[in-house]
């Protein structure tokens, strides 16, 4: 109250109140300065802190694992001690930042909101009581003599009430103003000086914890510089091992150069020595009791079928098994491993993961086996192109491999040893495994078995004259397509041919893209009811009729008008493989023999597909003026949704217009194929026929929808379970966010028991499939490896699961168990992949699924059978 040397209310009180206002507006101003710098320091504190943590969770994981090799090797057990003083440091930062924040954040935020704006407050009061104290006055001053004394006396209350306010408003500024004044002398003193506190505090407690790891600090350090000096010392010895190693191969080269016997037979395979045959017999005696040897391996150059197409540099193995392999990348070599059964892909990927124990090299992480199967095989030396050096071929009945070697010495070893090889498994009395007749005449075989067996081989031969009855009763049908060979009994699935076995050869160069090739007799599960009819709808005869619709007949003499085709002809059954090779090239291939006249096409490919005309459409699709991909934007200008769409809920079906005009979800064909409009009308002929063409099964349209968000929607069952027995994906979401099964879930419960298994089946398989790449599963350690809810909670479904869904999912056993429990630790690490939360987050609404409809009894994992026919993908 010092300041205030006199209270009346006077210019020179009001002055000083005036000034003393004027400091405080300016102290609020320095004072919100400093409560933001102190915001942004406890910011960095803050960042600091989670940088602290973060450093010391990532030090955790590059160390982790007490067990692991790597982390030992490594010294993660010792960092793991330097990883809680990390910690221990950061809790310190985060002490401090804590002390800052109540010392003087706090304090800041308490003068400049209650003590400083409260002298805003208390002027504002004080303007409002003057005013009303003036008013008063002046109605007091004004009344004139004479007035009635109750007036007077009211007037004098209100005057004396209105000074009395305005006294108290400006005793009350008077009381902020001091308030303040007071406070300037020790709040910031005080806060400043405790925060300062604070950090000696933070900075005691460091050196404390340090100095105590110091004689450890120092200990790791000469550890790590002794193992420095061992490292460079055996890097050394390593470098003297590389030279004596490449010394040794350059002697050994050159004496297999010199002594390899180079005579050969009359047909060109190489001749093996006694004494070599002697050492593959000797090496391939442990297969018997399982053991593995690595004959020969190394890198060969192996071109493809199609001689037009690069050479590739692979790695092949030759093993005591007398199983030769090669691998390469998966995703281009798709084709040949699908071909393996679940047997020989056990055998090949176990050899391959006890061959290499060691890390996948950069780019090799998805590598893919293939088995060469050398006991119907024979090998001959050089190309079928003379001028490349180093080659020679493996031909089986199924395929010829060309291979080239990097040198002639190196040639005529891999030839010494693969033929040695192909000796050995010919004379070997224990075959690797049973070919199908065999098995039929196993010797231990108790007589029950046998007559088990014969009663099964009977139904089966008996299915199997049903079908060639079936077809070859079709127009055509009693001859080959091309050559006129009689009883053919092979087939071209998406021409609608039977061919001989030679032509099949032919067809099969021409690549799956333009026939695929299938027997009548070994391919079984092919000849379902869907492919009869669509041949019984073709046949010889009328697929002739289009592919050869400008031959002349035989009746007919040569019309020169034909130009081009003069000189073809129909080749003979006697005519030799190059002829009827050509033939089939000029046929189907050039297409020359094709009538291009557009007035024989009297119905466009929709009205075909709403007919359910086959042969229409297929005569559209063979002279490929339309491809099975085509949409209906292309074939019709009658699009609604014409402007490039932004808005999600635009795709969505139900906000489609049209949809919501015609009330029907088929209302809107934007962006629908051909596939889209045959199972709209529900024609799984049809649907076969644009499959066989190429036609994508997840082809999306404008709103998202599949082909089986199609079947679904018309409540189709019979053409939907089709669809997923050809491989439909079932977990792709249209424009509204919904798969398939949801969708048919809405219509209403399923009640045909087989597509709800084939749902269900379609769905674990995708779960399993991505629960297994999620993590490099070792469920030996538990749940110590997943770090989010979401995989923690995917990892205890996949554990739940594991055991009932491997059962019923059509997926062999073995590949499931490669994928969740690999061998060794090798394997382990090489499987290290990585998914994105989106995917983690699918993976997990996928197991819920499955789940739910366990729990409701539904689902009958246990109850399932494993023995359900597929068709062949």
């Amino acid at each position: 109250m010092a300041a205030f040397t006199k209270l009346e209310d006077s210019p020179m009180f009001r002055k000083q109140v005036n000034s003393l206002e004027q400091h405080t507006d300016e102290l609020k101003e320095r004072c919100s300065n400093l409560h933001k710098g102190c915001k942004r320091f406890m910011g960095s504190l803050d960042e600091a802190y989670a940088g602290d943590l973060s450093f010391a969770d990532s030090l955790q994981a590059f160390g982790a694992g007490l067990d692991d090799p790597i982390s030992v090797a490594i010294g993660g057990p010792v960092m793991s001690k330097f990883t809680t003083a990390f910690r221990e440091l950061g809790t310190y930062k985060e002490l401090l930042r804590s002390q800052v924040e109540h010392m003087l954040s706090d304090r800041l935020s308490q003068f400049i909101n209650v003590d400083l704006n409260g002298v805003k407050d208390c002027r504002r009061r004080l303007d409002r009581a003057a005013v009303a104290y003036d008013q008063a006055r002046e109605k007091f001053v004004s009344v004139r003599k004479g007035t009635k004394a109750e007036v007077v006396t009211e007037l004098e209350e209100d005057l004396h009430n209105a000074k009395s306010a305005f006294e108290r408003c400006r005793f009350n500024l008077v009381h902020a103003l001091a308030n303040i004044e007071a406070k300037k002398k020790y709040e910031f003193l005080e806060s400043i000086s405790a925060v300062m506190d604070a950090h000696l505090r933070y900075f005691k407690q460091g050196y404390e914890l340090l100095s105590q790891m110091e004689p450890f600090i120092h200990q790791v350090l000469t550890y790590a510089q002794q193992s420095k000096q061992m490292a460079v010392s055996e890097q050394d010895k390593l470098a003297k091992r590389i030279q004596e190693f490449r010394t040794e191969e350059e002697i050994a080269n050159v004496r297999m150069a010199s002594n390899v016997d180079t005579s050969t037979s009359g047909d060109g395979i190489h001749v093996v020595g006694l004494q070599s045959y002697k050492t593959i017999e000797a090496l391939m005696q442990p297969t018997v009791n399982g053991e593995v040897q690595v004959i020969k391996q190394g890198y060969l150059f192996k071109r493809p079928q199609n001689t037009r197409g690069e050479w590739k540099r692979r790695f092949f193995v030759l093993d005591s098994h007398g199983t030769l392999y090669y691998y390469g990348n998966k995703g281009k070599s798709q084709g040949v491993s699908s071909q393996q059964t679940a047997g020989e892909g056990t055998g090949v990927f176990g050899r391959f993961r006890f061959l290499n124990q060691r890390a996948s090299s950069q780019g090799e992480d998805s590598l893919s086996c293939h088995r060469i199967d050398l006991r119907t095989s024979t090998i001959k030396i050089d190309a079928e192109e003379n001028d490349l050096r180093f080659c020679f071929r493996i031909i089986s009945p199924v395929k010829t491999y060309t291979l080239q070697a990097e040198s002639g010495a190196d040639q005529k070893d891999w030839i010494q040893k693969i033929t040695g090889v192909i000796a050995s498994l010919l004379n070997s009395p224990f075959p690797q495994q049973l070919s199908y007749g065999n098995v039929a005449a196993e010797s231990n075989r108790s007589a029950s078995s046998a007559d088990s067996l014969s009663i099964e081989d009977n139904k089966s031969s008996e299915g199997h004259d049903d079908v060639f009855n079936l077809l070859r009763n079709i127009p055509g049908n009693d001859s080959c397509a091309e050559c006129r060979s009689p009883d053919p009994d092979w087939a071209s699935l998406n021409l609608g041919i039977l061919i001989c076995i030679e032509c099949s050869g032919a067809h099969r160069n021409l690549g799956v893209h333009i026939s695929k090739v299938r027997s009548l007799r070994l391919d079984v599960k092919v000849w379902e009811p869907v492919i009869m009819d669509l041949f019984h709808a073709l046949g010889n005869d009328y697929a002739n009729s289009i592919w050869e619709a400008l031959l002349p007949k035989e009746d007919q003499g040569m019309d020169e008008s034909n130009g081009a085709i003069l000189f073809i002809e129909k080749p003979k059954p006697s005519d030799a493989f190059s002829i009827k090779e050509r033939y089939i090239q000029t046929k189907y291939v050039d297409k020359l023999l094709f009538a291009r006249d557009p007035d024989q096409i009297t119905i466009n490919i929709l009205e075909a597909i709403r007919k359910n005309d086959v042969r229409a459409a297929y005569q559209i699709l063979a002279i490929a003026e339309v491809g099975a991909n085509m949409t209906y934007d292309a074939l019709s200008k009658d699009a609604h949704h014409v402007q490039p769409v932004t808005d999600k809920m635009l795709l969505d079906p139900i906000s489609c217009e049209i949809i919501q005009d015609s009330g029907k979800p088929e209302g809107c064909l934007q962006g629908c194929s051909l596939l889209h409009f045959a199972c709209e009308y529900g024609h799984p002929i049809m649907v076969e026929l644009l499959l066989l063409f190429g036609a994508d099964i997840n082809m999306q349209d404008f709103h998202g929808r599949t082909p089986l968000h199609h079947c679904v929607q018309k409540k189709n069952d019979e053409l939907t379970k089709h669809l997923l027995k050809r491989g439909a994906r079932t977990t792709i979401k249209d424009g509204g966010g919904l798969t398939a099964l949801e969708r048919r879930m809405e219509l209403g419960a399923i009640t045909d028991e087989d597509l709800f298994i084939l749902f269900v089946r379609a769905l674990a398989t995708s779960c399993l499939y991505l629960i297994a790449l999620l993590y490099p599963p070792n469920f030996a350690s538990g749940m110590n490896t997943i770090s989010t809810p979401e995989d923690k909670m995917a990892f205890t479904l996949a554990l739940e699961f594991r055991d009932t869904a491997t059962t019923a999912v059509p997926i062999h056993r073995q590949i499931i168990h490669a994928r969740l429990r690999p061998k060794n630790a090798v394997a382990r690490k090489s499987r290290g992949y990585k998914l994105d939360s989106t995917r983690r987050v699918s993976v997990l609404q996928h197991y819920l699924k499955l789940k739910a409809m366990h729990r409701k009894g539904r689902l009958g994992l246990h109850k399932m059978s494993t023995t359900r026919s597929e068709h062949p993908s």
